[in-house]
């Protein structure tokens, strides 16, 4: 960008900022709100079913252990007229406790297919990492040069968090520290137009020793 003037910079990190980062920040930020709904739907219905295979299991037991069990009012010569609508019921939860597991073991399959939790993480990295990259834009109280060095660290921040997020599926995503090596080297590319580079930019002094 050496070759364009501040007019250029600005006009040119205006458009980058609103049709570029923005545009990116908002699809990670709604691509984000729809994994988690789905992701919590899914835990939801795994631990509906779950609840209801032991719910099941506890009402047949309890059935079998209240009626039918020796002493129970359905053993004996005359049983309950009720006996039989127990004996249908606990059927009906046999196959409930049967079934509900099944339930549950698809929606678990599901959340393996499509690994919700594990694409969550990438795109919350790619949000923290393309707000750090929005820190580094350019202030107008900037010179010239300081600002040509903090456009081309906050495209440049950009656009590798963008690359990242599409190519690296599976691994972390680019971390700050790189994009702050690079920030280093266009400190250093700015001082040589400019005696000293922003206040503000510059590392502390270390303490001087005592004796």
């Amino acid at each position: 960008m050496s070759g364009f003037n501040r007019k250029d910079l600005e006009a040119r990190y205006a458009l980058f900022q609103n049709f570029a980062l923005e545009d990116q920040r908002n699809y990670y930020n709604s691509t984000l709100a729809k994994l988690r709904a789905a992701a919590g739907q899914v835990n939801r219905y795994r631990a509906f079913f779950a609840f209801m295979t032991g719910l099941a299991s506890a009402l047949a037991g309890f059935l079998v252990q209240s009626a039918f069990v020796s002493g129970g009012h359905c053993t004996g010569a005359s049983p309950s007229p009720d006996c039989g609508t127990l004996g249908n019921l606990v059927g009906f939860f046999i196959i409930l406790s049967v079934v509900m597991p099944a339930l549950g073991a698809f929606f678990n399959t599901l959340a393996d297919l499509y690994q919700w939790d594990r694409t969550t993480t990438i795109y919350e990295s790619a949000v923290e990492n393309i707000e750090f990259a929005d820190a580094q834009s350019p202030i107008t109280e900037m010179d010239d040069p300081v600002y040509r060095a903090s456009v081309n660290v906050y495209t440049e921040g950009t656009l590798l968090v963008m690359s990242d997020e599409t190519s690296q599926w599976g691994q972390s995503i680019r971390t700050p520290p790189q994009t702050a090596e690079f920030i280093a080297r266009m400190t250093e590319e700015a001082e040589k137009y400019k005696g000293v580079a922003e206040p503000s930019r510059q590392e502390p002094l270390p303490p001087p020793k005592t004796e």
